[in-house]
């Protein structure tokens, strides 16, 4: 007897499950299915360098998370679910041995950065006045709504605010950052910030720009791990009545007489949605999944035209005796008690060959973001110990052996990220490092199909592809050609990271469209 639920989620991802949770909290009976044994797609933890040692492979700074409806609407914190705020957020050591620190206190910011630029230090407090007081909830209603339209978007931002917020999209990333800083270190913590994102200099992506500002002294780590968000979302789930099914992937989305019917698993079985299938996998997934044919020339091209990351990371995760000790410390000493720290980098001209030499499919000078959680949460390590990690820029693909060389340079790989570490953290040596794992671009892929070409944004942000471009124009309101299926995944707008907006776009769509009696108030695409 074939299984039939009210709606259907094609994969498991965090979006999926933000999604199914409201969906089932407002009473619909549903099921995820995600085709690897844990859900939760990038909201992962892994005990990878020795037991004890925690390790978040993906998603690990939740980036102005507060201030989506989800937690509220959700009440995730009844289901397990808690973030810490360090009081240092962000900071950036120099191979010279000076550093600064974002603070959560804009004041103790400032001061900071006094010691590097005067000038730009003053500037960062208007930008804060500019962006996190005053464009906050701009931003918040800009990411938590359906993408408008060109036109009627700049009709809503008519106002002084919303026409300087969209003149960022005039801009690519190095545009956006340069006009505000003078120093190259404050730019180049910026431009590192952007590049973590997937974000290259190109036109339009100076739009991220504000939308990060305004959020870079509200990071938070989720409590015991990443796998601690993905764990509240499935007890809502199951507290709705619906069910998350692992070990299930989806071999085809059914379609009869125009609209979506169901899934087929691998193994054949056939389940049934009785009102509607979302897909929290990739666009060009979703169309082969669907069958082209159903979506017309002109959308299955642009399936087949959808273009992945430039750049991805590559991770090395250690198990320490003592956490990282930077030399630049002696300068600024928060930076030891920072939570995401970039290095690597002292100036604009390396990251520009770094991502050059990516592109030639080569390993660059190593540069990127990385820190400690057990700093701020022992239950990251045993007692006594410490988790490190670090995230530089890295190809998918190397010239000489294409993605699989991975496998053959991993030890060799693996000494050289500590080795050019250890230049920044002394202690970073043989004597404190217990275990080590290299996270590659091509484990990315392994673990998360997903993440094509390890395209952990599920996609790149280039004009073609950013905001009502997302994926497509004709698809952009996370509704398809196909009657009753539905777009949750990040390949929508607002793309990736841990912000569950696609899935809560998704789950507002589904809901008009079935006129479900929303126990929720969905956020107003505001006039600004």
């Amino acid at each position: 007897m074939t299984e039939s639920y009210d709606g259907l989620f094609v994969g498991g991802g965090h979006n999926s499950l933000v999604c199914a949770a409201y969906l089932a909290k407002a009473g619909k009976r549903v099921a995820v299915l995600e085709r690897s044994g844990v859900a939760g797609g990038g909201c992962s933890t892994h005990e990878v360098t020795l037991p004890g040692f925690k390790h978040n492979l993906h998603s690990n700074y939740y980036v102005g998370l507060e201030r989506s409806p989800i937690l509220r609407d959700l009440e995730l914190h009844e289901y397990g679910f808690s973030m810490i705020y360090p009081e240092f957020q962000q900071g950036c050591a120099f191979s010279d041995g000076t550093a600064f620190v974002i603070h959560r206190d804009v004041e103790k910011t400032v001061k900071s950065i006094e010691r590097i630029n005067k000038n730009d230090a003053r500037t960062y407090r208007d930008l804060h006045i500019k962006f996190t007081e005053g464009m906050l909830d701009i931003i918040t209603s800009f990411m938590y709504c359906a993408p408008l339209p060109p036109e009627e978007l700049k009709e809503r931002f008519a106002g002084p605010l919303g026409r300087e917020f969209l003149s960022y999209a005039n801009l690519s990333m190095y545009e956006a950052v340069d006009q505000h800083f003078e120093d190259d270190r404050l730019r180049v913590l910026f431009k590192l910030f952007l590049g973590s994102f997937t974000l290259e200099n190109t036109p339009t992506t100076g739009i991220f720009f504000p939308r990060i500002f305004s959020r870079i002294a509200s990071f938070a780590l989720p409590v015991g791990g990443s796998v601690n968000f993905t764990r509240a979302l499935e007890r809502v789930v199951a507290r709705g009545g619906g069910k998350v099914f692992t070990n299930s992937e989806v071999r085809e989305i059914t379609v009869e007489s125009g609209d979506a019917t169901g899934v087929i698993l691998d193994d054949g079985t056939r389940i049934e949605a009785t009102e509607f299938v979302a897909s929290g996998v990739n666009w060009p997934l979703t169309v082969r999944l669907a069958g082209e044919d159903y979506f017309g020339g002109k959308l299955a091209r642009a399936a087949l035209e959808y273009q992945w990351a430039s750049h991805g990371l590559c991770t090395i995760h250690l198990a320490l005796k003592e956490a990282p000790d930077f030399a630049a410390a002696k300068f600024e000493p928060d930076i030891n008690k920072t939570f995401n720290i970039f290095w690597g980098a002292d100036s604009t001209e390396e990251i520009d060959a770094c991502f050059e030499t990516i592109h030639e499919g080569e390993l660059p000078k190593l540069m990127g973001n990385g820190g400690s959680n057990s700093h701020f949460d022992p239950t990251y390590s045993p007692e006594g110990t410490h988790v490190g990690y670090w995230w530089p820029f890295a190809p998918f693909e190397l010239k000489d052996g294409g993605a699989e060389a991975w496998d053959a340079r991993r030890e060799e790989y693996t000494q050289h990220f500590i080795d050019s570490w250890t230049p920044y953290a002394p202690n970073i040596n043989h004597d404190n490092i217990m275990g080590s794992y290299l996270y590659t671009p091509l484990d990315i892929v392994r673990m998360n199909p997903n993440f094509v070409r390890a395209s952990h944004h599920v996609g790149a942000y280039i004009p073609e592809q950013l905001g009502y471009n997302r994926p497509h124009p004709d698809v952009s309101d996370f509704r398809t050609p196909i009657g009753k299926l539905y777009l949750c995944g990040s390949s929508s707008h607002v793309g990736g990271a841990v912000t569950g907006a696609p899935g809560y776009n998704c789950a507002n769509a589904i809901a008009e469209d079935l006129a479900i009696d929303r126990f929720w108030a969905p956020v107003e695409t505001m006039m600004a």
